[in-house]
Order: C-alpha cells, then structure tokens, then sequence
C-alpha cells in the first residue's frame, strides 16, 4: 500500500512538472522587444602580443545592432558589431566582428524592470586604420543589461577575452609580431524594440 502511494505521487510529480516548467519559463521571458541597438562608450581595452613585450592600453567604443530569434529580448541572438581601439599616437585599429549568444531574462516588478544576462562568443576581423594589415578576431565574453525604462537598458560589459592574429606584410615598418590576446570591458547604453 504505502509502495503503491510512493508510486502514485512520483507519477503525478511527473505529470506537473512540463506545466511548473512552463510557468518558470512564462515568469523568465523578457517583455522587451527583440530588436536592439546599443553603443560601449565607457570602455577600455588592453592587447598584448606573443612573445609577451609588453601591452597597450585603448578607448575600446563599439556600436552593435542585433535580433533575438525568440521574439523577445531572451534566448538566442545574432548582432554584428563594429568596435574601435583608438587613443594612441599609432595602431589604431577596428574590429568587425559577428556576436552570437544566449540571453537570459529576469523581469521583476511585474516587468517593469528586467536584468539580462548575456554569455557570448564573437568571431570577426580586425585591422589597422594605417595600412593594409587585417586579420581574424575572436573571443568571448559576458554582458549583464539592466531596462529601467521601457526598451532603454545600461549595459556592463565586465569581460570579454579575444585572440587575434594580423597578417602582416614584410618591410612595413610595424611590429612583425602577428599574435595578440585582448581584454575589453566597459559601460553603454541601448534600446530594445
């Protein structure tokens, strides 16, 4: 008897627990819009090369416009990204690069305010502004955004780790060493729509 109680609680357990699973899920879904453009200006970034001489300090400013696959401000998502390192007297470069990751919302207050968290990975090139030096860029990183007002959010950019490799012609004058590891971090603004 008490074996057969066991049982027929276990099967009930598995019959609701789809339904508190879509509950979760309906309480974790972002209210904003999919869409969403937004811009890093309070940013560093630090680039080092092999062998390791020493390291350079940038302004890192990006703009990055994206779309979330789920109709929302969650969930998968696809951007493309033009990132700048500027603020020196040499080797000032861009980077275009395409951002793709996986958003995880946290509305609270009914909604009106919302915490995202976004792990992402980019893969793109890089280039200096100067000459015709270009090559792959890629790396991963973490952004938190919090929407305070309808679709406007801040966003914090506390990591993102990249590798780099620049193709560099003979005779140039530049640095013939073509492997470098960057840091960025920073702080921005956006809108979802």
């Amino acid at each position: 008897m008490r074996s057969s109680i066991i049982v027929a609680v276990a099967f009930a357990g598995a019959l609701l627990a789809p339904s508190a699973h879509a509950l979760d899920e309906a309480a974790n879904a972002s209210t904003r819009g999919p869409f969403y453009v937004q811009g890093d200006l309070g940013s560093f970034g630090f680039w080092t090369e092999l062998p390791a001489v020493g390291t350079l300090g940038y302004w890192h400013p990006d703009i990055e416009f994206g779309y979330h696959f789920s109709g929302r401000h969650d969930g998968v998502v696809l951007a493309i990204r033009q990132g700048f390192d500027v603020g020196r007297d040499h080797y000032a470069f861009g980077q275009t690069v395409l951002r793709g990751g996986y958003d995880l919302a946290f509305p609270f207050r009914n909604g009106r305010f919302e915490v995202t968290v976004a792990p992402y990975g980019i893969l793109g090139i890089n280039y200096f502004f100067e000459g015709p030096q270009a090559g792959v860029h890629f790396g991963a990183g973490l952004e938190l955004k919090l929407f305070f007002f309808r679709g406007v959010y801040l966003m914090l950019r506390p990591i993102e780790l990249a590798a780099g490799q620049f193709v560099i012609p003979p005779g140039n004058g530049f640095n013939a060493k073509n492997v470098y590891f960057n840091f960025n971090a920073g702080l921005g603004a956006g809108f979802a729509f």
